[in-house]
């Protein structure tokens, strides 16, 4: 008699521990798509490109809105028909 419950109490304790298993895994999953596309819909774009005629108001908006999500930031206006656009970040660093 001792040995069917004993029996049996331990299949219920592998049958918890697969259900809770089970939802676990299920728990991360769910997690790790959330964590994937966390950052493809937070990070901004690291730069603005202006181009063409843009009211003051419309520059003011779109540089407020950048700060706003960039704490650090350095912001560089120049003309483009004298000084090319950088291709990468090391051109930004250094003079042109």
């Amino acid at each position: 008699m001792e040995d069917v419950v004993l029996i049996a109490g331990t299949a219920l304790m592998f049958l918890l521990g697969w259900f809770l298993i089970k939802r676990l895994d299920r728990f991360l999953d769910e997690n790790q798509k959330r964590i994937e596309e966390a950052p493809e819909q937070q990070q901004p774009e690291p730069c603005v490109h202006l181009v063409g005629n843009i009211s003051p108001d419309e520059l003011e908006e779109t540089l407020s809105r950048f700060r706003s999500s960039h704490t650090h930031v350095e912001i560089v206006i120049y003309d483009s028909e004298q000084i090319s656009f950088p291709n990468n970040e090391s051109d930004l660093t250094h003079p042109i």
